[in-house]
């Protein structure tokens, strides 16, 4: 009768250690998810502030729809970046630095 109790406890025990695991991965899958969703934000400045910098060319000027699909572009060519193994390295950086907080 004792080694049941036993055996219940261990049971209870190590299913709660498997469920706080697996709260812990879904709560560091969002870390790295959002780590790597702030690279892109990171990124799509850097790339609104270097156009800026850029000399408007009158000639060619697209309008307001040029803006618009320049601005998806940098926008898409940001979160694809974000997502590479040769990002800037921010959300490795940012994720080590907060992982410990989880």
């Amino acid at each position: 009768m004792d080694n049941d109790l036993i055996y219940q406890k261990l049971n209870n025990g190590t299913l709660s250690n498997v469920k706080r695991q697996a709260r812990d991965m879904g709560k560091d899958q969002q870390l790295k998810e959002a780590c790597q969703g702030f690279e892109a934000i990171f990124l799509n400045t850097i790339f609104k502030s270097m156009r800026e910098t850029l000399p408007q060319n009158t000639f060619l000027d697209g309008g307001h729809g040029q803006k618009m699909y320049q601005s998806m572009h940098d926008q898409y060519l940001s979160e694809k970046l974000a997502q590479g193994k040769n990002s800037l390295g921010i959300k490795e950086l940012l994720y080590e630095q907060l992982k410990n907080s989880l």
